[in-house]
């Protein structure tokens, strides 16, 4: 019998909702290309990921129910305010069916970068986003450089050296 075809993804998914602050990284990816898309933010204007070629990006795929991305979210934000006058966009993808909840979030975060719409899932199936959160480090020339699944206590390290190394490029 294939039991373990069955069960192993189940013990995965349990995982994170056990261990909410497990935390897989890709780092060392092989380079690919971003997947380019064009959405509507939460203040009404189209992003079209394309555009920010020559920054570097944290593609930030998060929901209002998960508990991770409501530790993360605050940090990106941080992140943002340092260097997003040397070249950073932080693009949150909230993946909700509806607003209320998302701009009510954006509001006591008091986040200053793009959120993003994707409640029908093109964005988050266009990434292959299983879990939330899941992040990609675009480089300025476009392409995936890492990515990222949860977030825990080692995450802010992690990130911060790697958009200083991108920041360089």
């Amino acid at each position: 019998m294939n039991w373990h075809k069955k069960i192993l993804p189940v013990v995965f998914l349990m995982s994170f909702i056990l261990f909410p602050d497990f935390v897989l990284a890709a780092n060392n990816v092989s380079l690919k290309p971003a997947a380019d898309f064009t959405v509507k933010s939460l203040s009404g204007k189209n992003i079209k990921l394309s555009e920010q070629r020559g920054r570097v990006v944290i593609l930030n795929f998060w929901a209002t129910w998960c508990t991770p991305c409501k530790k993360e979210l605050p940090y990106f934000n941080d992140l943002y305010k340092k260097y997003r006058g040397v070249g950073l966009q932080v693009l949150g993808v909230n993946i909700d069916k509806g607003t209320s909840e998302v701009k009510r979030m954006s509001q006591d975060f008091n986040l200053a970068f793009p959120i993003l719409l994707d409640p029908k899932g093109k964005i988050s199936d266009l990434y292959l986003v299983r879990s939330m959160p899941t992040t990609y480090v675009i480089g300025k020339d476009g392409m995936v450089h890492h990515i990222h699944w949860g977030f825990g206590p080692d995450e802010p390290a992690r990130y911060e050296k790697e958009i200083r190394d991108l920041l360089k490029q």
